[in-house]
């Protein structure tokens, strides 16, 4: 029985490996994006193995998150450099707001206006990096290609961006919920970006020459 239970090909055993491995993979984002310029290899990294590993049965999920990581390493660093003095600005943007909105009502409805507007901008995020991770761009080409995809699954574009954002208000109230979240993300998120990626993989499939 014991020898069961321990087998790899077990299904008990798979779903412990799994779960041992979101919480891994999240302690590896979290360290990984200490140096806030890797948050994009980092992400791409994340998203990458939690897909094979966590959705699939691929294993090795510490040999494919730094290979990942690797591979990302310079495009995922420069669109982070790109990206970061806009989010530094919104989140500046932000903080003027909530001060209007503890003045007068004009002011807190703008602020709410704001909050909602956001929801465009971090759901546009959350296409960067997985994107990164399964196909071949370079900043400016991927900046482009995901603004495109936002707006053209604008609906899953909002749903990511509220469950970003209620991840990072979660993590700011309980701070230890950032070593399962992260990677937990991933997996919620990849179920609309795998159905919006999947026609764009099978195209780039179709293209390759066989051998």
């Amino acid at each position: 029985m014991a020898g069961g239970i321990f087998n790899p090909e077990n299904g008990f055993y798979r779903t412990t490996e799994k779960l041992v491995d979101l919480f891994l993979l999240s302690v590896f984002w979290l360290f990984c994006c200490i140096p806030v310029v890797t948050i994009g290899p980092s992400t791409a990294a994340l998203y990458n193995t939690v897909t094979r590993c966590i959705r699939g049965n691929e294993r090795n999920s510490w040999i494919m998150f730094f290979r990942t990581f690797r591979d990302n390493w310079k495009v995922g660093m420069l669109t982070t450099l790109v990206i970061l003095p806009a989010a530094v600005l919104l989140v500046f943007l932000q903080g003027l707001l909530y001060q209007t909105a503890v003045v007068g009502k004009a002011g807190y409805v703008l602020y709410v206006a704001y909050q909602i507007f956001l929801l465009l901008p971090l759901g546009t995020a959350c296409y960067l990096f997985p994107v990164l991770s399964r196909f071949t761009f370079r900043t400016g080409g991927l900046l482009l290609n995901c603004s495109k995809l936002a707006i053209a699954h604008l609906p899953s574009t909002v749903g990511m961006g509220l469950l970003l954002a209620l991840s990072i208000w979660s993590c700011s109230y309980v701070p230890v919920l950032a070593v399962v979240l992260p990677a937990l993300l991933a997996l919620v998120q990849s179920v609309p970006l795998e159905r919006i990626f999947r026609p764009y993989i099978q195209a780039q499939q179709e293209e390759q020459p066989e051998e």
